[in-house]
């Protein structure tokens, strides 16, 4: 990813900004992949309801990466 003469601190923000996104992105995959397992496995004697908190706030995560990926890199 070239910057050319572009405001340095933008493309530090903007690394910065890709850096999250890439980890949330990680985090829901991971989240994602762990609820599934639960709910595959569960045999009616788990609820899932703890894979599923932490999904959602890995999604919640990744909202928030994608506002900032969206503001820094234009």
């Amino acid at each position: 990813m070239g910057f050319g003469n572009a405001n340095p601190v933008a493309a530090v923000d903007c690394r910065s900004a890709a850096s999250s996104y890439d980890l949330a992105s990680s985090g829901v995959s991971s989240r994602l992949r762990r609820y599934s397992t639960c709910v595959i496995y569960s045999a009616g004697n788990d609820d899932c309801y703890s894979e599923f908190r932490r999904l959602k706030s890995a999604q919640t995560d990744f909202e928030l990466a994608v506002m900032g990926y969206k503001s820094a890199c234009p």
